[in-house]
C-alpha cells in the first residue's frame, strides 16, 4: 500500500509537476539560447533548434535516474528501472564512501545532480554521436524527444503512442536535416545543458544538490547547494504551478516568435 501511494504521488503529485517543469524549462532555455544567437544575427538552422530543444527538454529529466520511481526510471519498463536501481544503488554507495557524515542518506539527488555529471554526460554523448554520426544523433534525439514528452504529460495522458510519436519525428529530424557544423557531435551540449537545467531547478526547492561535489564545503563533499530559504519552493506547490510554469511559458513563447520573426 505503501508504495501503490508513492507511485501515485511521484506520477500524479508533486514530482510528476517538477517532471513537466524540468522538462520545460530545458526547452526553454535551449530556445532562448538560439533566440540569443538569432539577435545577433546568426540564425540557427532548424535542424540545431528543433533537435536541440528536444535532446535539451529530454536531458533534463535524465539526472532523475537515481531515483527508480521516476519518469526516466519508467520510460523503457523493467529496463530503464533496472538501470535506475543500479544507478541508486551505486550514488548511494558513492555517497557513503566518499564523506562520512553522508552515510545512509541514499543515492537520490547526488551524483548525478552535480555540475560533473552534466559535463560527463554531454560529453559523452558528443562521443556518441561524433563517432555514431546520423544514426547515433537520431538516436539520441529520438529517446530524448519520447522522454521528454512522458516527462511533460500528466500520468493519464502519458501514452506511448505519443511518446513514441514524438520520438520518432524528432529522429527522423535529427537524420533528415544537416547539421550546422561537420557532424552531430554538439548534440552533447544540449544534453548536458538538461542535465545542468535540473540541477539548477533542483536547487530552488527545499531540497537542494551538491551541485560542486567533490569539493567540500563546510567539511562535506555533499554540502546541499540552493536559494536562500525564503526564495525557496516545494515541489508541486502553488508557486511552481502558477508562477514558475507560467513564466516558462512566456519566456518560451517569446523566444519562439523571436526565432519565427528573425
Amino acid at each position: 500500500m505503501l508504495r501503490s501511494r508513492f507511485v501515485s504521488m511521484v506520477e500524479g503529485g508533486g514530482a510528476a509537476v517538477m517532471g513537466r517543469s524540468h522538462a520545460l524549462s530545458g526547452a526553454v532555455v535551449w530556445l532562448g539560447g538560439c533566440a540569443v544567437v538569432a539577435g545577433l544575427g546568426a540564425r540557427p538552422a532548424v535542424g540545431t533548434v528543433v533537435v536541440g530543444a528536444a535532446v535539451t527538454a529530454g536531458g533534463a529529466l535524465l539526472p532523475d535516474v537515481d531515483h527508480p520511481g521516476s519518469v526516466v526510471a519508467r520510460s523503457l519498463g523493467p529496463v530503464t528501472r533496472l538501470v535506475a536501481q543500479g544507478a541508486a544503488a551505486g550514488a548511494a554507495a558513492l555517497r557513503g564512501a566518499s564523506c562520512r557524515c553522508c552515510v545512509g542518506r541514499g543515492g537520490h539527488r547526488a551524483v548525478t545532480h552535480t555540475l560533473l555529471f552534466a559535463v560527463a554526460a554531454g560529453l559523452l554523448v558528443s562521443l556518441v554521436c561524433w563517432v555514431g554520426g546520423d544514426v547515433a544523433a537520431a538516436v539520441v534525439a529520438g529517446l530524448a524527444a519520447a522522454l521528454a514528452v512522458r516527462g511533460a504529460l500528466r500520468r493519464r495522458t502519458r501514452g506511448a503512442y505519443g511518446a513514441a510519436a514524438a520520438g520518432l519525428f524528432v529522429g527522423v529530424m535529427a537524420a533528415a536535416l544537416p547539421g550546422p557544423v561537420a557532424g552531430w557531435w554538439w548534440v552533447g551540449l544540449p544534453l548536458g545543458l538538461g542535465c545542468l537545467v535540473h540541477s539548477l531547478g533542483d536547487a530552488l526547492t527545499f531540497s537542494r544538490v551538491p551541485l560542486l561535489w567533490p569539493i567540500r564545503i563546510r567539511g562535506c563533499r555533499w554540502a546541499p547547494l540552493g536559494m536562500r530559504a525564503p526564495l525557496r519552493f516545494r515541489t508541486g506547490s502553488a508557486a511552481e504551478l502558477f508562477l514558475v510554469v507560467p513564466a516558462l511559458i512566456v519566456l518560451g513563447g517569446i523566444s519562439a516568435w523571436t526565432l519565427i520573426a528573425s
